[in-house]
């Protein structure tokens, strides 16, 4: 049942975000993004390997789509001009990696699976951003090119990671009984 929840808070946050984003706006999402991770937060089994996950994977995100800003492949819409991607993309990487340990889970050491996921997952998600106007794909097939493959690589090594601190989580509790 919570990983049912964390899947529907997922992809509430994302409707938030995008919908709210395409009108120029990072307030309802950041405030979306932060009540869903506090929520993750206190009611996780992992709470450590979810905020390391939450640090690393806004880190990694952020990133990535600056590259794909500077490339010019990408635009946003509520961009501050500072060169690097708005704060509501910030929060759909937050949003995602919030799924990780979670709705997600069952995924953890299916790599070939989790490559192949991501290879459609990832440009679907930045067409439907395109589609509702939060994002622009100005160099549509480089674009989806580089989000599937960049996708491809980030997100079976988060799932590692994921999987790796939430054993370590796992281990810290069982030490101290």
């Amino acid at each position: 049942m919570a990983n049912i929840l964390n899947f529907l808070a997922f992809q509430l946050v994302w409707f938030i975000t995008v919908l709210t984003a395409a009108k120029g706006s990072s307030l309802y999402a950041l405030a979306a993004v932060i009540t869903f991770a506090l929520l993750q937060l206190t009611f996780s089994h992992c709470r450590w390997a979810d905020a390391k996950l939450l640090v690393s994977g806004l880190v990694v995100g952020m990133l990535l789509d600056t590259v794909w800003l500077h490339l010019g492949w990408i635009a946003y819409a509520a961009d501050p001009q500072t060169g690097l991607p708005p704060i509501w993309i910030g929060a759909l990487w937050l949003n995602f990696m919030l799924t990780l340990n979670h709705s997600l889970n069952w995924l953890k050491k299916r790599y070939g699976l989790i490559v192949m996921c991501t290879l459609v997952a990832a440009p679907l998600s930045y067409y439907a951003g395109s589609k509702l106007g939060a994002v622009f794909l100005l160099e549509f097939v480089p674009a989806l090119v580089a989000l599937a493959l960049s996708w491809s690589i980030v997100v079976p090594m988060f799932m590692a990671f994921a999987e790796r601190w939430q054993q370590a989580d796992k281990e810290t509790i069982y030490a101290h009984y």
